[in-house]
């Protein structure tokens, strides 16, 4: 609860108000932020949150482990790090490295990064604690008008800096649209993809090596130039070697090739537009419009100007540099003619635009609709098995309690749902298109 104008107004210099109410104790940032975590896990990623632990780290420690003459691992004394020295083992390991947070009664207490999730690990670890509050003993003069503002302002007492009455509980208002349920982290979708198509890359990548050493490796064995000695018994296993040189070098291609897939399509996750699962879409899109309307009535002044005979060139083109933050070049340009003599922007791009335009608005409402309906639910039975409707993470979702029959899985195919391991159902992205053929496979579901 925030200070008042009419505490402000009354309140000596003692008791001078800050940022919260003056009669308020200031809570810890860094209190709030060890106890925002409620999970174990943290994406290896996220450096934004990575960099605020660090801030707030009370101990940064680096543990590693050597091997002695007996060939056991042994704990190396723990080394303090500072930041720098932390990032430059974390992009060393960051391949290999994992999170796990240590959680105590809600209050992160250590974190530990390390490059290998089995045995002999390098760590550092990173400990906090909790800020103590302590507020200084001070005199407070209250006058009969500050009381009573206190009291206004929802405080038990002027005086205590800890209590507050209880707000009445707000009415229950359950909202089941789309965007509140079923549309989740976006964000967090299109990185955790992203690392995944990484992964998937980075272990081609290691495959197309490892063919291509075994390759080498075998073809070195072999003198150069040497033929198949026919009727030799030597024939059977240099031809043997032949074939396994030859598809193990096949092997290591097609592993590259598919790596360099993988590769570009992680670097395109999350450019190819808005869309539709994104809880911003409509956000995005009504800015996207503003920009494109904004261009249109930029075109149309621009012509207008250049039809303007009262004006000379230079006029003409200091105008556009002024009033539309046109470069010099960009405005020289505009009179140039085309090829049937026209100055300006063409005809066609005012039509594109305004076709963008209408595109636009078209499916921001599309999407304000889709958004604001309530999440899909249902559930029913199908040859013995128990089946479940529901939508989560930006996708509309079938589970069954076991695994369909031939029939079935060709009848969800049909409406364009795909087997997800990674959710252990039957999914497809929530679009108007999804939706419509969602409500159609429910219907022929319960028909059975």
């Amino acid at each position: 609860m925030t200070h008042s104008t009419a505490i402000n107004s009354t309140i000596t210099k003692e008791t001078e108000a800050t940022n919260v109410s003056p009669f308020e104790q200031s809570g810890s940032n860094k209190n709030e932020f060890l106890k925002s975590f409620s999970s174990g896990k943290l994406r290896k990623n996220a450096k934004k949150i990575i960099q605020k632990l660090l801030d707030n780290a009370s101990t940064m420690t680096l543990v590693t482990q050597s091997m002695d003459m007996s060939d056991c691992w042994e704990r190396n004394e723990p080394k303090t790090i500072n930041q720098e020295e932390f990032w430059a083992w974390y992009d060393k390991e960051y391949s290999e490295l994992t999170t796990r947070l240590v959680i105590k009664d809600g209050v992160l207490t250590s974190v530990i990064f390390s490059d290998c999730i089995y045995y002999f690990s390098s760590d550092v670890i990173l400990t906090f604690e909790l800020e103590t509050m302590v507020e200084p003993v001070r005199k407070i003069k209250l006058s009969f008008a500050q009381v009573t503002a206190a009291l206004r302002e929802g405080y038990i007492s002027p005086l205590n800096n800890n209590e507050k009455r209880t707000d009445p509980t707000p009415p229950n208002d359950t909202n089941n649209s789309r965007k509140v349920v079923s549309l989740g982290d976006y964000q967090d979708r299109v990185n955790s993809k992203r690392e995944r198509l990484e992964e998937r890359a980075e272990k081609a990548a290691k495959q197309s090596d490892t063919f291509y050493k075994a390759s080498k490796d075998r073809a070195s064995m072999i003198p150069f130039g040497q033929p198949i000695l026919v009727g030799h018994h030597s024939e059977k296993r240099a031809r043997k070697d032949a074939e396994r040189i030859f598809n193990d070098m096949g092997k290591s291609v097609a592993a590259s090739k598919k790596a360099e897939y993988l590769a570009n399509r992680a670097q395109s996750v999350g450019t190819n537009g808005i869309a539709s699962d994104d809880p911003e879409a409509v956000v995005k899109l009504k800015s996207k419009l503003e920009s494109l309307e904004r261009s249109q009535e930029i075109m149309k002044s621009v012509n207008r100007l250049l039809r303007d005979k009262k004006l000379s060139d230079l006029d003409k083109t200091q105008k556009m540099i002024e009033l539309y933050q046109l470069t010099k070049e960009q405005a020289q340009k505009l009179f140039e003619p085309d090829f049937s003599g026209r100055a300006g922007f063409a005809s066609y791009a005012l039509s594109n635009n305004n076709a963008n335009i209408r595109t636009t608005k078209a499916r921001i409402e599309e999407l304000e609709a889709l958004h604001n309906q309530q999440a899909l639910e249902g559930k029913g039975e199908i040859e013995g098995l128990e089946w479940t409707l529901y939508e989560e993470d930006g996708r509309i979702k079938f589970s069954f309690d076991g695994k369909p029959s031939d029939d079935v899985r060709t009848l969800i195919k049909r409406y364009g749902f795909k087997w997800s391991r990674y959710s252990m159902a039957w999914v497809r992205k929530i679009t108007v298109n999804g939706i419509a053929s969602a409500e159609q496979l429910k219907e022929q579901l319960l028909a059975h």
